[in-house]
């Protein structure tokens, strides 16, 4: 059976019970205060004197040869001292001479006449009575009985009203409560469909609630953000599995060239090919140059594999003046490409520091010079420039050369990118592609953000933004430097 259909259901047994109590109720009440009622003037009338009446017996069963006493709502036998009936009056509750109560003087006399109030049937037995007898100083015994046919014809008429209207009431409830939970559970329905279209593969569906304060609404609304999340975690898992393949082929790429030169070298000389001489030595530096190439490789590839599963280490992050690892890293370019020139353009005034790791930040500004030195001509000049933002400190590496395209700006930081997008090196054939993927892990495990920004005149412009040391007394470095996460990406360069 169907959750609206049980529902109604309970609605509907609800109220036949509730209408079953309650005509229950009214019917015993109504029908005690009539009997009580009865009662009162069976009372009243045995307190009253009685006498005989001339002319009355028990075989004439004529009305009386007088005016009926006050008390003619109440019947009367009358017994002798040796059981003769001497009188009956009958009572005309019901518009004509009642039945005589079926009270004989053996019942009389053993019920005692000890003023309580006993039940009997009419001698039809169509009546019910309440009698009472009271023994005469002459010895007789007089029996007062009062019909309850009253107070049965009213609960008839009562008991036929309610069955009546409380079958209505019960039939109307059902069908507004029907109503009522189809209606209410309308959104239930939508939620099943769209649950059952989710388990067909269709990620697409929702209920769109119209009611969002209820608690079917409520469970609709956050079934459709569950959703939300669910299609895009899974899209962010389909982009991740992309990235992944796309990853995997570029470092197989970047690591078949050398491998194969090594291969075809080593058989050559196998084959004889290379005898002792110029052209072995050639050779040799050829291997040894393309084995440090794919060296260099791999521990690229083990250094960003190691930062995209390390665990934040609050012992690792220091207080680092910017101004000495900027000129370590110069002088460490200017060894290596004396033919690409740096400037290095520090403020004037207070030391500038930064929360992160020295031999980190040392490595980001050493690979964004080493891009400068592989993907511009001999020539190019790169300025450094450190600003202070609030809690945020800038540093920008800016080169004249022939920069970055538009487009390719939000995927430089990819690895193995390629602008072209071929896995062939356009430069100088020393680049592998991951060059500036380390420099994003790098900043990222530093709590901070790296972009590249269009840079006026020509040339490539690289902003690497961290946080500041917290103030003294402040909150703690992590916690100072998590509260700044929202900042440091959401705000513009």
């Amino acid at each position: 059976m169907r959750l609206r259909a049980r529902l109604a259901l309970l609605v509907a047994v609800l109220l036949t019970a509730s209408v079953a109590v309650l005509g229950g109720g009214t019917l015993w009440w109504t029908r005690s205060n009539l009997v009580a009622e009865a009662d009162a003037r069976l009372l009243r009338a045995r307190a009253q004197p009685q006498s005989a009446q001339p002319g009355q017996s028990a075989q004439s069963g004529n009305r009386p040869g007088r005016e009926q006493p006050a008390a003619r709502q109440v019947a009367l036998l009358r017994f002798g001292t040796r059981g003769r009936l001497e009188e009956a009056v009958p009572s005309e509750l019901t518009g004509d001479l009642d039945p005589l109560p079926d009270v004989s003087w053996k019942t009389a006399l053993s019920g005692g006449p000890d003023g309580r109030i006993r039940s009997a049937g009419s001698v039809d037995g169509t009546l019910e009575y309440h009698w009472t007898a009271v023994r005469r100083p002459d010895g007789g015994v007089t029996v007062f009985a009062v019909s309850l046919a009253e107070a049965a014809r009213t609960t008839d008429l009562l008991l036929g009203s309610l069955l009546l209207g409380g079958g209505a009431v019960v039939a109307l409830g059902g069908g507004v409560g029907w109503w009522a939970v189809r209606r209410q559970l309308r959104p239930l329905d939508d939620l099943i469909d769209a649950t059952e279209a989710v388990a067909a593969g269709d990620l697409t569906r929702r209920t769109r609630p119209r009611n969002t304060r209820d608690e079917v609404g409520r469970l609709a609304t956050g079934f459709d953000h569950m959703l939300v999340q669910l299609d895009a975690s899974l899209a962010a898992r389909e982009a991740a599995r992309l990235r992944l393949e796309r990853f995997a082929a570029d470092a197989s790429h970047e690591l078949r060239t050398p491998l194969a030169l090594i291969r075809g070298y080593a058989e050559l000389h196998g084959r004889g090919g290379l005898p002792p001489g110029p052209l072995l030595e050639r050779a040799m530096i050829r291997i040894a140059a393309e084995t440090e190439r794919m060296t260099g490789l791999v521990e690229d590839l083990l250094l960003l594999a190691r930062l995209d599963h390390e665990a934040a280490d609050t012992d690792v992050d220091t207080d680092v003046e910017v101004a000495g690892v900027l000129r370590d890293a110069v002088e460490e370019h200017r060894a290596f490409g004396p033919a690409h020139r740096v400037e290095l353009d520090l403020a004037t005034g207070p030391a500038v520091s930064v929360r992160a790791n020295a031999l980190r930040l040392r490595q980001v500004i050493g690979n964004l010079l080493a891009n400068v030195r592989t993907h511009t001509p001999p020539g190019t000049v790169t300025r450094i420039t450190v600003e202070a933002d609030g809690p945020v400190v800038g540093i920008r590496v800016i080169d004249d050369g022939p920069g970055i395209a538009a487009a390719d700006r939000p995927y430089v930081f990819e690895r193995f990118f390629r602008p072209d997008s071929s896995r062939a090196r356009t430069r100088s054939g020393t680049g592998s592609g991951l060059g500036l993927a380390i420099v994003a892990a790098l900043v990222s495990s530093c709590d901070g953000t790296v972009t590249a920004l269009e840079t006026p005149g020509g040339g490539a412009t690289f902003l690497v933004r961290l946080p500041r040391p917290p103030a003294p007394g402040g909150p703690a470095a992590r916690e100072a430097s998590a509260n700044l996460q929202e900042g440091l990406r959401g705000s513009s360069p």
